[in-house]
């Protein structure tokens, strides 16, 4: 049994696609993002059980698919987010002596709010600054199963809240019509 831990990791650098559809100020959409991401953390086991034992864990990557659904304002845009998120992910458990590492893809869900300004708009597309939160619950999954020389198994749960910033490229596909958010 361990404690409750954070992981930690300030950098998260990747790239999205997708396809919004404009009707009147309602705006409807889909983006997929993958990140790769440097969150880890460790703790030690507590009594009863060896306290000399770490257990850490790391996520390695994250990637999210994501329906939207916004309100344009002028050239600005609010909306919501939710889909379904994937990360890649380890739990290492170690000793002095010893080390086992076990992992997986986990699969979650994921929502969020976010707002999207449209900087530069011409009859080809546009190019806009988006700022979003979203969180993304993974539930709790068991690594080290069955138990390897002597490590137990560890029941890790894992959510991300997560706040970026971006830059986008928006082309129109169809006619020459101008990004109205």
């Amino acid at each position: 049994m361990t404690g409750t831990f954070n992981l930690s990791g300030a950098a998260v650098a990747g790239g999205v696609f997708g396809c919004d559809f404009q009707i009147e100020k309602t705006v409807l959409g889909f983006e997929n993002d993958a990140s790769w991401t440097n969150q880890h953390g460790k703790v030690q086991d507590l009594p009863p059980l060896n306290v000399g034992v770490t257990s850490g864990t790391r996520e390695k990557w994250i990637d999210m698919f994501r329906g939207r659904v916004g309100y344009a304002l002028d050239q600005f845009l609010i909306y919501g987010t939710a889909g379904i998120a994937f990360a890649g992910t380890e739990v290492t458990v170690s000793n002095q002596v010893a080390q086992v590492t076990s992992s997986q893809t986990r699969t979650g869900l994921a929502a969020g709010l976010g707002g999207e300004w449209a900087a530069y708009v011409d009859t080809w597309g546009a190019v806009t600054l988006k700022l979003e939160y979203v969180h993304v619950d993974f539930g709790s999954k068991r690594y080290v199963d069955p138990p390897i020389s002597g490590a137990v198994t560890r029941d890790v749960r894992l959510t991300d809240d997560i706040v970026r910033a971006g830059v986008n490229v928006r082309f129109n596909w169809d006619r020459p019509v101008v990004t109205k958010y």
